[in-house]
């Protein structure tokens, strides 16, 4: 009998050390393997892209662990090629990491056609580079005998190119022809003596 209770001893001993392991084990495994496994994953906040350029705006969101989905480009004259619009979410937003980020790029100005605008006088010039978007400057003006004062000798960019809406188109004037001289003062100055 004093076996069966030495063997019993052992095995309470034993099963003690058993349940032991069993808690401990229960234990590490709670608080260690389970958050790792089922952990949510953290929120971020979304920054600000607007009036970021898109590979700046890519970047970013990358290095915070989301990702960025281009959903729409639409034309814009206040903002450049492929600088950011609207975002959502908006920024402050706090999202999952992971999560995507969707974008509205700016496709830049419309483009438009230069217009013809040579022979013209400089106003008439004027109102159809206006009609057409576009701004006029005179840069330069010269005296042409073929052309009357302010009629436009040529345009940079020239008619035909595609130009930025809004763009400035540079105008060379004429100054009409050449006056001549005063003929009052031209004879005073070579005075003609007759034989």
């Amino acid at each position: 009998m004093a076996m069966q209770q030495e063997k019993l001893k052992k095995a309470g001993y034993w099963i003690l050390i058993g349940l032991g392991i069993i808690l401990v084990t229960a234990f590490l495994t709670s608080q260690v393997v389970m958050p790792i496994i089922f952990a949510k994953p953290k929120d971020v906040e979304v920054p600000d892209l607007v009036n970021k350029n898109i590979s700046s705006a890519k970047r970013t969101l990358k290095d915070l662990g989301l990702h960025a989905i281009v959903s729409d480009s639409v034309w814009s004259d206040t903002q450049r090629i492929e600088n950011v619009l609207e975002q959502d979410p908006k920024p402050g937003t706090l999202a999952k990491l992971e999560s995507t980020v969707y974008l509205v790029i700016s496709r830049g100005s419309k483009m438009v056609v230069v217009p013809s605008v040579t022979g013209l006088d400089y106003e008439e010039a004027f109102m159809t580079l206006r009609v057409s978007g576009l701004r006029a400057a005179v840069v330069d003006s010269t005296f042409i005998l073929n052309y009357p004062a302010n009629a436009v000798l040529r345009s940079l960019p020239q008619s035909g190119a595609k130009v930025e809406k809004n763009s400035t188109v540079r105008l060379y004037l004429s100054r009409g022809p050449e006056p001549l001289p005063d003929s009052l003062s031209y004879e005073y100055e070579y005075e003609y003596e007759y034989p």
